[in-house]
């Protein structure tokens, strides 16, 4: 009984081969089953055959298609429009692939233009295969219109927190304005260029059309200037010199590198020159291959032989040692002409 079962399943299928291979009707069937927007057209345009899909797109009978000029009844226009597949495999022979919106044919298309060509390789006519994208495509502006609305609810945040950043340093500055302890005011003074030094991060973020990743390099230039501004009363004394490679920093890693860069640089503008005395600050940030350098060094007085800069209560170093380990980076100091902290990180791009 299992050999006569095996024996009808070969059977049928060697029948369903010949009804389909060896005939006429067998091919049609296929031909029309198969879902795309089948058209044949000759060298002239001229619709030879279609399949039922591509008919009905056209609500016209398969029969009814042939003969017509293909331009005429998918683009309504009077002669083939630019960059037309057809043309241009007429041209060179060879097949051509293109995503193009058929209103017509209701929606978006990729299409496949294929050369039928003879024995001797002359470019016969051609076959064209439009298989139906208009689903993806309507997927596709629905996530780029929401990811339109979601940078600009970044943007928005950004913006605030720039501004709600600024009110804070505004404050800052106007209580200190009643505080008489010298000391206390130096205070209320860092702490409103930290809340600064984050508004300008915020803002950049804000006016770029990359809401990941800052141009460090201007960024980097603008803060230092500004501290150098506010901390150094007679500039012919110390000298700020920057040197800064073309840097792109990922935005995780750019907040909490301002941060230091505003406590290094704020260090040495306050303490390394005392009593009048010159000399040179120099800001350096550099890439050497995977990993990035951040330097802050000075010739001033140089900082303290019986301070671990590493275990120290003093706000600034602490804020310094806490970010550069949220970076995974590495802070190192050197005494050999003044105070040189490097701090060595990778990018998170």
């Amino acid at each position: 009984m299992q050999e006569n079962m095996v024996k009808n399943v070969s059977n049928n299928t060697f029948k369903l081969k010949q009804t389909l291979l060896g005939s006429e009707s067998g091919w049609e069937l296929t031909f029309d089953a198969i879902p795309d927007l089948i058209t044949i057209l000759d060298r002239s345009h001229r619709v030879v055959k279609v399949n039922k899909a591509m008919a009905e797109r056209l609500k016209k009978s398969p029969d009814e298609c042939v003969g017509i000029i293909c331009y005429h009844a998918i683009h309504n226009c009077d002669s083939p429009p630019e960059n037309c597949p057809h043309e241009q495999l007429l041209k060179d022979g060879l097949e051509h692939v293109s995503e193009i919106e058929e209103k017509n044919l209701g929606g978006y298309f990729i299409v496949t233009a294929s050369p039928i060509k003879d024995d001797e390789g002359n470019v016969l006519g051609s076959i064209h295969i439009a298989h139906d994208i208009t689903q993806r495509r309507k997927i596709e502006e629905k996530l780029e219109k929401t990811l339109e609305e979601k940078n600009i609810l970044i943007r928005e945040i950004y913006h605030r927190t720039k501004n709600n950043l600024m009110v804070i340093s505004s404050l800052l500055s106007l209580q200190s304005r009643y505080i008489k302890d010298k000391n206390t005011q130096s205070i209320f003074k860092e702490s409103q260029n930290r809340a600064k030094s984050m508004a300008m991060i915020h803002e950049k973020l804000y006016r770029s059309g990359d809401l990941e990743n800052l141009d460090f390099t201007e960024y980097i230039i603008n803060l230092s200037n500004d501290l150098y501004d506010t901390y150094t009363l007679d500039k012919n004394l110390i000298k700020l010199v920057l040197n800064i490679d073309e840097v792109t920093l990922n935005v995780d890693i750019s907040i909490p590198l301002a941060l230091i860069l505003n406590e290094l640089l704020t260090n040495s503008l306050k303490h390394a020159f005392p009593d009048g005395m010159d000399g040179e600050i120099k800001v350096e940030l550099k890439k050497y291959d995977e990993n990035y350098q951040l330097s802050v060094g000075d010739n001033g007085i140089g900082f303290p032989e019986d301070l671990n800069y590493h275990d120290t209560n003093t706000l600034g170093m602490l804020i310094v040692n806490s970010l550069t380990d949220q970076i995974d980076g590495e802070l190192k100091l050197e005494k050999d002409n003044g105070t040189k902290f490097t701090v060595t990180f990778k990018d998170k791009n």
